[in-house]
């Protein structure tokens, strides 16, 4: 899709009912923002804990399959939160978010943030060594992925402050 229809698909979307509705109503927006923002820090939280149990600095006593067990709980709640809150927000200023090149590299960001939690759920499951709950069990590559994750996070965040101001 090029810019011009990128542009015409956002002057169509805002002249739904549905964007319409969100414009006119000024609590709507707000509202979504926080929820947003709480699924920002449920999965940002979480994704950090997983990576401090992968440099060892977290729930030592568990493996890090255990570890990312129990938080996928939160993690995909809070992506389907931030999904329909995302939505709400784009259907609302779509202009303001689609038309956006942070917005863009942000949503490239955070897809590959998915892949490589993914990924490294993937190599934790293949666990089955003794010393599963020891730093030695946890991989040279899962540590580089869970830099690469932590620094995607952090990047992520920057992107979504950094909309407002592009």
């Amino acid at each position: 899709m090029n810019n011009a229809q990128l542009l015409n698909f956002c002057t169509w979307l805002e002249d739904t009912d549905l964007s319409q509705a969100i414009q006119v109503n000024d609590w709507i927006v707000p509202l979504v923002q926080i929820i947003h923002i709480f699924a920002v820090c449920a999965v940002g939280t979480t994704l950090l804990l997983v990576g401090m149990k992968i440099f060892d600095r977290f729930m030592v006593e568990k493996s890090l399959n255990q570890t990312i067990v129990r938080f996928q709980a939160v993690i995909t709640p809070a992506l389907i939160v931030l999904l329909l809150t995302g939505s709400v927000l784009i259907i609302g200023e779509p202009s303001r978010s689609l038309a956006n090149w942070v917005f863009q590299v942000k949503m490239i960001l955070l897809l590959s943030a998915i892949a490589i939690f993914f990924w490294i759920k993937k190599i934790s499951g293949n666990e089955n060594r003794k010393d599963q709950y020891s730093s030695s069990a946890i991989t040279s590559n899962q540590k580089i992925l869970a830099s690469l994750l932590l620094i995607n996070l952090v990047l992520i965040i920057f992107a979504g402050r950094w909309i407002a101001y592009t």
